[in-house]
């Protein structure tokens, strides 16, 4: 229990609210960058599928899927899966869980997310909906 409330107070920190409570996430971070390879759009919300490269999970694919906030237009909650195959064959699978803004053609993502190895990141997303491509930057959670 104590670990989800950090991980909310972090997601809190990363979104930009403010907050009398604080503490520092350490270790280090990494990023993936790609290409958004299909949108499909639904009346409820839609998902975008990409692609990219993500170091020691080798080639990644993943998945937003996307609702909308019944009283906004540009907000709104997801869930998500990943996947890496690296060079060797190896697999790696997450679920994502979070919430999205969207200011633009740039949507940017907030969320949790639980991978088969054992890690649990915080991550922040940028997805460019006018140039197909993105970027998340993950927070390793302490084990």
């Amino acid at each position: 229990m104590a670990n989800l409330y950090r991980s909310v107070l972090a997601l809190a920190l990363l979104t930009g609210s403010s907050s009398l409570l604080a503490f520092e996430i350490t270790g280090e971070t990494f990023s993936v960058e790609g290409t958004v390879t299909g949108v499909e759009l639904t009346a409820d919300g839609g998902t975008i599928n990409a692609v990219g490269n993500a170091g020691r999970y080798g080639k990644v694919f993943l998945t937003w899927n996307m609702t909308l906030n019944p009283n906004s237009d540009s907000q709104g909650a997801f869930t998500g899966r990943g996947m890496g195959i690296d060079d060797d064959g190896n697999r790696e699978a997450g679920s994502r869980y979070g919430v999205w803004r969207r200011s633009g053609t740039t949507i940017t993502t907030f969320s949790l997310d639980d991978v088969t190895d054992g890690n649990q990141n915080l991550c922040r997303s940028t997805i460019d909906l006018h140039n197909n491509t993105f970027t998340m930057t993950f927070y390793p959670l302490p084990k």
